[in-house]
């Protein structure tokens, strides 16, 4: 994860990273664009603050989307762990399953930077 233009002065977030070989833009993966980072980051930063066992449930959702990748499903009678954090998340509909784990991970990493680095731990 490149992180050298962290934030872009304007509540909106832009960090790279590779996938592949190739160049990952983050902001790309978003409806809203560097600003929807922002916003998803601060709502994971909430989330952690609120509640003591989010950190189970990212785990789960990036564990469902690593078992999708392979065919398979969690559960049958819930929406995929992809659909669940493009929904929530604000990551673009139709995005490879691969993409969408790539982008959550890294959210979840900014997340932890932003909280740990303001002060809120």
């Amino acid at each position: 994860m490149h992180t050298e233009d962290f934030s872009d002065g304007e509540d909106g977030y832009c960090v790279t990273s590779d996938l592949d070989g190739k160049e990952f833009i983050l902001s790309q993966c978003f409806n809203l664009s560097t600003f929807g980072v922002g916003q998803a980051m601060r709502r994971m930063v909430e989330e952690m603050n609120a509640v003591p066992t989010i950190g189970v449930r990212y785990m789960m959702l990036q564990r469902g989307i690593e078992v999708e990748q392979m065919g398979m499903r969690l559960t049958g009678k819930t929406s995929a762990a992809s659909a669940i954090v493009k929904r929530e998340y604000g990551i673009k509909k139709g995005m490879s399953k691969k993409k969408t784990g790539h982008a959550f991970a890294i959210l979840l990493q900014l997340a932890t930077m932003l909280k740990k680095e303001g002060g809120w731990e």
